[in-house]
């Protein structure tokens, strides 16, 4: 797959067109510490594929870590409305889960059908429920990546909301980090990334 992609700030139009690696990884600062993720194109090319522009882009410096429980770390609101409006709402094709949802893997969040677009979670426990749930009339999460470095930084991430956010992703979409940081103080957020592999 070839995604045009430069070096522009997020939101930009982009000016080169790169092939989408078979893995690549990212390393994510955050405000709890540095984790780093390995992609792998087969387990969900077209989901995948979405992983790189968005990173290569910087879509993700600055988004808030806004669901933290037992289960899952999740985060994919930019935190600037305008650009969340252009990506939130871009749903991609289902595809079949490949490999399981356990401690560690990345997946993309979703409702219904066509809806993963920006937000992803990391696995903070062994949640292999999700590989064959039916829910919103599609079946299971599929793994995009996992966790090669740093998951005792998932760990350590502020929890203390629990799922509160969830009720105010409407808030979070058009309101952005302002919302949250009023209303959230304390959680952890995206500082910086780097793409890197095949190209990236």
């Amino acid at each position: 797959m070839i995604w045009a992609c430069g070096d522009t700030s997020p939101g930009d139009e982009v000016s080169e067109t790169v092939a989408v690696p078979d893995t690549f990884r990212i390393e994510f600062t955050s405000s709890a510490g540095v984790f780093e993720v390995e992609f792998v194109r087969d387990w969900s090319p077209m989901a995948v594929d979405r992983v790189h522009e968005l990173g290569r882009n910087g879509y993700w410096d600055g988004a808030k870590i806004y669901r933290v429980n037992e289960r899952y770390a999740q985060f994919g609101y930019s935190g600037r409305p305008d650009l969340d409006a252009r990506w939130i709402g871009a749903g991609l094709p289902d595809e079949p889960p490949r490999v399981s949802n356990i401690r560690g893997t990345v997946s993309f969040a979703r409702g219904g059908p066509g809806t993963r677009s920006a937000i992803l979670f990391v696995n903070r426990s062994d949640n292999t429920d999700l590989d064959d749930l039916q829910w919103n009339g599609v079946l299971g999460f599929p793994p995009v990546g996992r966790v090669v470095g740093g998951m005792d930084v998932i760990d350590a991430l502020h929890d203390g909301y629990g799922e509160d956010p969830m009720q105010w992703e409407d808030s979070i979409a058009s309101l952005g980090n302002a919302f949250l940081e009023r209303r959230y103080p304390e959680l952890d957020s995206i500082t910086g990334l780097r793409v890197s592999g095949g190209g990236g």
